[in-house]
């Protein structure tokens, strides 16, 4: 007779383990279909986000050539020994 007690005791508390289980479980899952909501809310931004990171890149590029074509163009600095060393030279 205990045995049955036992065995009856133990599949009532496995049922309110399980039971309980299943609760947090779909509470869990209807957060997570909240959340994926919000998420693809928020692709729309991340792909406009790159498409102008996309045209800035392309300007940045041509802003950054611009300025390595002026460094080209720039005449060097002389020091003073390369000016006597002309001067020297035209003499």
């Amino acid at each position: 007779m205990i045995e049955w007690i036992l065995i009856g005791g133990i599949a009532g508390v496995m049922y309110l383990v399980i039971y309980k289980y299943e609760q947090k479980m779909d509470k869990m899952q209807e957060l997570i279909d909240l959340n994926k909501s919000q998420i693809n809310k928020n692709q729309d931004k991340i792909k406009d986000n790159h498409e102008r990171i996309d045209k800035n890149f392309g300007r940045l590029d041509e802003h950054y050539n611009h300025i390595e074509k002026l460094w080209v163009a720039f005449p060097k600095k002389k020091n003073k020994q390369e000016k006597e060393e002309e001067q020297d030279v035209k003499d």
